[in-house]
């Protein structure tokens, strides 16, 4: 069943359910044609209250709230509905009986017991009448208004308590939902990282480069073995990474860069022009590596004279912008964006970690340059 039909079951049945012990009461005063008319418009009234209530609680976001400053806002706006519900049922109920007095002297006499008094002439019958009648009705308007207040206030505790119970339960249930979604698509981005950097080709590129500088540059053979091993134990040890600090994601950047300038040597150039507020930022592990791999994999390696990578990043109040440029342009009708597994994974991991402020978007900045561009809310 739909969460639109539940809702719908629910409050026709529950308010439905409330008024039958009403109805039973009305019953033994009023006929039951206008028992069934006055509890079914109190049924229609509440149904009509608790809705419009639902809705000014979705839009002011109550849900979100945390329990203390919840409770006193349903306290009182259970109040407040309960007397707007009494008001109205109220005036349907001694309506009635106020119509039917005046449509049947009898009703009356038979509702304040006067029928059952023989022997008394009409003049006293009728003061008697007057009297019964005016008591009767400030009697019945103080009883049935504060009874109504009462029962209508506790009825719509005890909705509000359902209803936030729900979503409550609901909304721990999306979370834990978005948490295993979130852990699927971190798994699934880590194979496509390892798949891409541990792979035999990959080490034998990497170690054959380094094999013939030991001749030539003994001190770069080494610091292109510890660009390599860094990489290669930051990329085993990725999936116990949530997020990593934005410096630590360019060190691992700066790792894969240097390795890759071995093999393409003068044909890659690149910089880093990174804001010092920035490093201490948290980003999704392998993100902007991810970006920098796609940008040489499908634009620098097809670039006869080699190209320029530019990882750029920039600091507001809201915002972490981070901005890799290549040389090169994206291929495709007006520019289309590249589609692959490692962009995909990067966009969810971004929509589900930070929600649907951030941002990945690749596009052509001019005829020579591309540009991918990452937003991160600080929030």
């Amino acid at each position: 069943m739909k969460k639109n039909q539940l809702y719908w079951l629910l409050q026709i049945g529950g308010w439905g359910g409330l008024h039958i012990t009403s109805f039973l009461a009305i019953a033994f005063m009023l006929p039951f044609g206008a028992s069934v008319l006055s509890t079914l418009m109190s049924v229609l009234c509440a149904i009509f209250i608790s809705h419009l209530y639902r809705l000014y609680v979705k839009k002011q976001k109550w849900k979100d709230l945390k329990i203390v400053k919840l409770i006193p806002r349903v306290f009182f706006s259970s109040l407040l509905l309960g007397s707007i519900l009494a008001t109205l049922t109220f005036i349907v109920g001694i309506g009635s009986i106020l119509v039917l007095a005046k449509l049947d002297t009898n009703f009356m006499d038979q509702l304040t017991g006067l029928s059952r008094i023989e022997g008394i002439d009409e003049a006293t019958l009728g003061k008697l009448r007057k009297e019964n009648y005016n008591f009767f009705t400030s009697s019945t308007l103080i009883v049935m208004g504060l009874s109504f207040i009462v029962s209508y206030s506790v009825y719509f505790i005890s909705w509000s308590s359902i209803y936030f119970a729900y979503q409550f339960l609901q909304k721990n249930r999306e979370v834990e939902i978005e948490k295993w979604k979130l852990q699927a698509t971190v798994k699934d981005a880590e194979l496509s990282a390892l798949k891409s950097q541990i792979n035999p080709h990959f080490i034998f590129n990497s170690l054959n480069n380094i094999r013939s500088l030991v001749v030539e540059d003994a001190e770069k053979a080494r610091d292109s073995i510890t660009h390599l091993s860094d990489l290669l134990r930051f990329s085993i040890q990725f999936d116990h990474y949530e997020k990593v600090s934005f410096e630590k994601e360019m060190e691992v950047v700066a790792h894969y860069l240097n390795l890759e300038s071995i093999q393409l040597e003068d044909r890659l150039r690149y910089q880093f022009l990174i804001e010092s507020e920035s490093k201490e930022v948290v980003v999704p592990p392998m993100l902007i590596q991810t970006l920098v791999e796609n940008a040489i994999k499908h634009c620098i390696n097809n670039l006869p004279e080699g190209g320029e990578i530019i990882v750029e990043s920039k600091m507001t109040t809201s915002f972490l912008s981070i901005f890799v440029k290549n040389t090169g342009q994206l291929k495709g009708p007006n520019g289309a964006q590249r589609k692959g597994i490692g962009i995909g994974n990067s966009r969810e991991r971004l929509r589900l970690l930070y929600g649907e402020e951030a941002s990945l978007s690749i596009e052509n900045m001019n005829e020579h340059m591309v540009c991918a561009t990452v937003k991160i809310p600080l929030n």
